[in-house]
């Protein structure tokens, strides 16, 4: 069948699906300076598509490996999907746009997904595309080697069937309603299967719209056109640069002066600025992307579950969102299901900010005194230093004492996320069932509290295989009451997605689970 046949099966079967990628939005794209051209930039533009040009998009991560399985900072994310195609990736507007796969098909019990190939690709290095590679790319995801923090997702795999060069059968060892979304997640970029695996850290050959040319890492990263890219026609641009830029400062006066072209991640602060300044726009969505503190459960003084809910009554979410967002995005509640998600539910919530509350579970576990504790932060992510020192100010009243240490973001991920038992942490969007699946799994390698509850995973998996509505509705309940009660971590804001770009740029849209895809941008000058 055609990818529009498969996809209108999947919708017809659940006609909610797309909403469960992420929440029901409103994409509205909120635009300074001039008004949108229906490009997905501002300014009148001419809407006749210009081909060829180069676009400088600044970011603010350091780069770590482009191993896409075990990618892990947001410059790696972004550079990967550039260079390599999934087999459907979720766009903007939340619909699945096939790539590498041009249909799906499930079984009638959900327990396994048939996928056609698309033919006549290739590799950057020449290799034709086919089934084996798609098993080549999983394999490596699922070895625990590797282990890649996705492969607890991924783990629902039980076997995987070759039918033909272009069909590939996913059996499951559970349903799951949600199996071809997750293939979108930055994880799950396919590969050649000849592919020099020593040359995947600094290299990568893809199917992608854009090939590497230059890689410095936490400098400069520059891409070049496909000239082979399947879909024929695109990419617009001739060229991508990457360009690290740590300050806020300094990208927002880059920006404004011409030297680069996007702001990927603009901080809520500047948006003002750009928005003021003429030739340059603000273009943001809602998402699931959200901020907050990673709490650890394996040892004092958080493996106590009267101090997780002291620190939970000791904080003020409308503070924080204030001080870190501006006043944008929305508080969260302990999990990672956003307020305007359909599987969002107001039955369990944490209480309000009550410093007495704080002090009186304190006291019941053991800290009548008071509690001093230590939280690593740093210039990791939106509004991170922001939220440190709003929690360190809303938590002094219960007695609680946070010392703020920061660390830079090469070592905060390297070296103290998933390490020290105090940490703040950002999380790009992601439906339920991945946030779920990635942040509080018990085997999950991104699971930085080490959370450990067998109902909980068991849960998770009971969601996945619920075609109804509703049922999986009660089930979310079920999950969102568990972790506002034990407390595992604190999710504390859920961030819009801001871009800052020239008013010549068209086709680069905030994407609601805080990606970047480039293979139709292009530059109206």
């Amino acid at each position: 069948m055609s990818g529009t046949t498969g996809i209108r099966t999947v919708k017809a079967r659940w006609p909610r699906l797309t909403a469960l990628i992420g929440m029901t939005l409103a994409l509205l794209f909120i635009v300074g300076a001039c008004g949108d051209d229906g490009n997905g930039g501002g300014g009148s533009g001419s809407g006749e598509i210009k081909t060829g040009g180069t676009l400088t998009v600044t970011l603010v991560s350091e780069n770590n490996t482009l191993d896409p399985p075990v990618t892990l900072g947001t410059a790696d994310t972004l550079i990967t999907q550039q260079m390599y195609d999934n087999l459907l990736m979720i766009q903007p507007d939340l619909s699945m746009k096939p790539e590498l796969a041009t249909s799906w098909e499930p079984s009638d019990d959900l327990s396994s997904w048939t996928f056609q190939l698309r033919e006549g690709v290739k590799f950057h290095n020449g290799k034709d595309f086919k089934a084996e590679d798609v098993v080549f790319s999983f394999n490596r995801l699922l070895d625990p080697v590797i282990d890649s923090p996705a492969r607890p997702t991924f783990e629902v795999i039980e076997h995987m069937e070759v039918i033909d060069d272009y069909t590939i059968r996913f059996d499951l060892i559970s349903p799951s309603a949600f199996f071809p979304e997750v293939l979108s997640i930055y994880q799950a970029r396919i590969l050649p299967s000849n592919v020099d695996l020593d040359s995947l850290t600094l290299g990568g050959v893809g199917t992608g719209p854009f090939i590497l040319e230059e890689y410095l890492p936490g400098q400069r990263t520059v891409l070049s056109k496909n000239p082979d890219y399947w879909d024929k026609g695109k990419p617009y641009l001739d060229e991508v640069v990457f360009q690290l830029i740590p300050d806020p400062s300094t990208r927002a006066e880059a920006l404004k002066s011409g030297d680069v072209d996007v702001i990927y991640q603009l901080e809520p602060p500047t948006a003002p600025s750009i928005e003021a300044n003429p030739g340059t726009v603000v273009l943001e969505t809602a998402s699931s992307s959200h901020i907050g503190l990673d709490l650890g459960n394996w040892e004092a003084p958080f493996d106590n579950k009267l101090v997780r809910q002291a620190l939970q009554a000791a904080t003020d979410r409308e503070a924080i969102r204030q001080a870190a967002l501006f006043g944008r995005g929305s508080v969260g509640y302990d999990h990672p299901i956003a307020p305007n998600d359909p599987m969002f539910s107001s039955e369990c919530l944490p209480p309000d900010y009550d410093p007495e509350l704080a002090k009186e579970l304190l006291a019941e576990a053991g800290y009548p005194d008071g509690l001093e504790v230590t939280l690593y932060t740093g210039n990791v992510g939106p509004g991170m230093l922001e939220q440190s020192v709003a929690l360190k100010e809303s938590a002094a009243p219960a007695g609680i004492t946070v010392n703020l240490v920061q660390r830079p973001e090469d070592q905060f991920w390297a070296n103290t996320w998933l390490i020290e038992n105090f940490t703040v942490v950002y999380w790009f969007g992601r439906t339920p069932d991945q946030a779920l699946s990635i942040q509080y799994m018990s085997d999950s390698t991104w699971n930085a509290p080490r959370y450990l509850n067998d109902e909980l995973d068991a849960l998770i998996v009971k969601a996945r295989g619920q075609v109804d509505d509703a049922e999986r509705a009660k089930t979310y309940e079920e999950i969102q009451c568990i972790l506002v009660e034990d407390v595992p971590r604190l999710v504390t804001a859920f961030q819009p997605v801001l871009y800052g770009e020239r008013d010549d740029v068209r086709n680069v849209l905030p994407h609601p689970l805080g990606w970047l895809i480039l293979n139709e941008a292009w530059l109206d000058r």
